[in-house]
């Protein structure tokens, strides 16, 4: 029964994870091609969560270094734009949207105990927001800007004494939540 529970919990996790990383505000920047209709957009999805568990497989039997960790998120960002250009905005699967969706499904991940601590964290409006900084999560597609976005990150977490993944935990709380504190 402890499988099912976890392959249950994955898949949901897998569905928050796509929720997350597919929504975007940004109207001149979104995920899919105007042209693309809805059941394409079921056959990305298909193809997104067979990255989701790529993400597992890869990172729930161990650690996986920072170097690796990028070269996935870039990964990520090829493969999808390569299988589905047809469906997607410019024919692109920016590594922006790469990096949130392999970071907010490793965070969830993480959350649930079925991996160690990711090495980054998602980077979305609100982060970038809550650590002033000025990565464009939505529009990007140059893992340089993401290198950059993480190492300003990392200096705000280490003055709190907390890794990445812990610090983003504790900062992150949505925009409609806020008005509940």
């Amino acid at each position: 029964m402890i499988e099912e529970k976890k392959r249950f919990l994955s898949y949901e996790l897998g569905l928050l994870s796509l929720k997350a990383a597919l929504s975007t505000r940004d109207r001149q920047y979104p995920i899919y091609d105007k042209g693309t209709k809805v059941w394409q957009r079921t056959r990305a999805k298909n193809v997104l969560r067979e990255w989701l568990v790529e993400i597992e497989g890869k990172y729930i039997n161990g650690i996986v270094t920072e170097a690796e960790h990028i070269s996935f998120i870039a990964e990520v960002a090829e493969g999808v734009s390569n299988g589905l250009a047809t469906y997607l905005h410019r024919g692109r699967f920016r590594v922006g949207v790469a990096q949130k969706l392999v970071n907010v499904h490793l965070k969830y991940l993480w959350s649930a105990g079925f991996c160690p601590e990711p090495p980054h964290c998602p980077i979305d409006g609100i982060i970038r927001d809550a650590a002033g900084i000025s990565y464009l999560w939505t529009r990007s597609d140059s893992i340089e800007e993401y290198k950059k976005a993480i190492q300003e990150l990392k200096t705000i977490s280490a003055t709190k004494g907390l890794t990445l993944a812990q610090w983003e935990l504790k900062t992150f709380r949505r925009r409609d939540d806020e008005e509940d504190l």
